[in-house]
This record gives C-alpha cells, sequence and structure tokens, in this order.
C-alpha cells in the first residue's frame, strides 16, 4: 500500500506546483502600484503581492472565474495591514487573462455590510510600476 501512495502523492504534488503559472507582473496605469499575480489555471485560484510604491504592503489570494458584466476576472481579496490598512478589506476585480490595456476595479468594506468602489483603470502587463513617483497615487488611496 505504501509503495502505491507515495507515486500518487509525488504526482500530486508535481501537478499542482506545475499548473501554477509563472508570475505575471502589471501595474495600474497612472498610479505609483501594481501586482505580481501567479494565476493557477488548474484549480482557478490566484496569488498576489503588491508592486512600485506598495511593494512589501499587501498581498492576496482569489479566484478566477467568469462575471455576467465583466467576463473572465481574477477576484482577489487583498490585505493591507503593511500599509497601515488594517480596518479595511479590500477586492480587487481585475481582467483575466492578464493582457495590456485589461481593466481593473478596487473596493473596500470596513464593516462587512456596506461596499465602496475606490478605483478603476487599465493596466499594462510587464510594466514596471513608478516606486513613489512625484504626483501619482496608489490604487487604495481614498479620492
Amino acid at each position: 500500500m505504501k509503495r502505491i501512495l507515495l507515486p500518487v502523492a509525488l504526482a500530486m504534488m508535481c501537478s499542482s506546483s506545475a499548473a501554477m503559472a509563472e508570475q505575471v507582473s502589471i501595474s495600474f496605469d497612472g498610479l505609483c502600484d501594481g501586482m505580481d499575480i501567479s494565476p493557477n489555471k488548474t484549480n482557478h485560484t490566484a496569488l498576489s503581492i503588491g508592486n512600485g510604491c506598495d511593494v512589501g504592503a499587501n498581498f492576496g489570494i482569489g479566484t478566477i472565474g467568469k462575471t455576467r458584466d465583466r467576463g473572465h476576472v481574477i477576484t482577489l481579496a487583498v490585505n493591507l495591514s503593511g500599509k497601515g490598512g488594517g480596518a479595511y478589506q479590500y477586492v480587487y476585480v481585475i481582467d483575466y487573462p492578464l493582457v495590456t490595456g485589461g481593466h481593473w476595479s478596487n473596493f473596500y468594506t470596513t464593516d462587512g455590510l456596506t461596499m465602496s468602489r475606490i478605483s478603476t483603470g487599465t493596466y499594462t502587463v510587464g510594466g514596471t510600476a513608478t516606486r513613489n513617483a512625484e504626483g501619482l497615487r496608489s490604487s487604495t488611496d481614498q479620492r
């Protein structure tokens, strides 16, 4: 029995890591931040970390799915406690597949009962977000 289970377990571990796509960096056009996103097509999930002016300040996890109004998207729940955003819960909705000119939007809640949109825009794949560029704000800055 042990001889059978070990190869099966190894095969499962290899298939899940092979399914994880390489990390794709996007920058939010006109803003100082973006995300490094690792989509997993097999289990329809994605991981993210912030880049640009939010590098080291956020991370998230989410799902890849289809919506009626926008088509295929990645929806990420993002933790910004590293940026001092502990009282807020953020959600990003990003067009998928990740292609330059795709749209994104983000929302937040402070109580789990009401949700507000912060920003929306387009993104560039492979673009380098400008850290602390003068005059540029982060996608999580409230207007």
